[in-house]
């Protein structure tokens, strides 16, 4: 058995502009050029904004000459709608089945692909251990081994359990052999404990990942998915820092960290 104490967090997809296209869309409207008109540049992030907020108000080539200031306008205004067409995407693994079941409680903006416990055997499986566990010490270290021990009898009964229903299954109730192993594993994951490692791929608009942080590194959320959160904040804050940078990171006495924006609810 192996035990995980921490996510791996990958940006695998990142919002792209056609920009003749959007230079095609300024010529028919007799609009200025591309370079007057797009204040963001060639930053496919921000332009897309830019474009989207300029559109409602026809307001290209005039108004705020700098993104920065037409950016944080946008926000300290909540016109959180011209953010949902700007898009990233994660992959998340070494994140429990506890973590993901709250996490796709977010919906508005969100789309998931998630590791199937139909599909795939979790004979080998992975387990996280909630970071409340993850100290050291003698007081963390016995609540250590209650957890171990009660993963382990879960993995055996899961391995018992698979050997079982492999033999009670008939083979002839079924009209391929993936369709008998499906019936096999999603019965025998009933005793998979939520600490199970999963894999997960996650995209989100940028209105939609704000609105995770802010409740996800919020101090009263559960700490795993909180240190997630909080992973993911410093990766937008590094690719589009500007749309993430009101977010502020602080240090708890407990040692772990939360974050808050000062634009909430965009």
């Amino acid at each position: 058995m192996s035990y995980v104490t921490g996510a791996n967090v990958y940006l695998v997809t990142r919002p792209s502009v056609d920009w003749q296209v959007v230079q095609a869309f300024l010529d028919d409207e007799n609009l200025p050029p591309l370079t007057e008109s797009i204040r963001a540049g060639k930053d496919d992030a921000l332009a897309a904004i830019e474009i989207s907020a300029r559109l409602c108000y026809m307001s290209y080539g005039r108004g705020r000459r700098h993104i920065e200031d037409f950016i944080h306008n946008l926000l300290s205004s909540s016109d959180g709608s011209v953010f949902e067409h700007v898009n990233y995407g994660f992959v998340f693994t070494g994140v429990s089945r506890s973590l993901t079941h709250e996490l796709v409680r977010h919906r508005a903006g969100f789309a998931y692909s998630q590791r199937s416990q139909r599909y795939v055997d979790e004979t080998d499986a992975s387990f996280v251990v909630p970071p409340a566990l993850a100290e050291d010490g003698p007081e963390a270290a016995e609540a250590r081994r209650l957890l171990e021990a009660a993963l382990e009898s879960a993995a055996g009964s899961y391995t018992d359990l698979n050997q079982a229903l492999d033999a009670l299954l008939p083979r002839s109730s079924f009209s391929s052999n993936t369709d008998r192993r499906k019936a096999v594993r999603q019965a025998a994951r009933a005793v998979l404990p939520n600490a199970t490692e999963t894999k997960i791929f996650v995209t989100a608009n940028v209105r939609a990942w704000r609105h995770f942080i802010e409740l996800r590194a919020a101090s009263f959320a559960d700490w795993e998915i909180r240190q997630l959160a909080i992973k993911v904040l410093r990766m937008l804050q590094e690719e589009v820092p500007i749309l993430f940078d009101d977010f502020v990171i602080e240090s708890l006495p407990d040692g772990t960290e939360t974050a808050s924006p000062e634009y909430s609810k965009v």
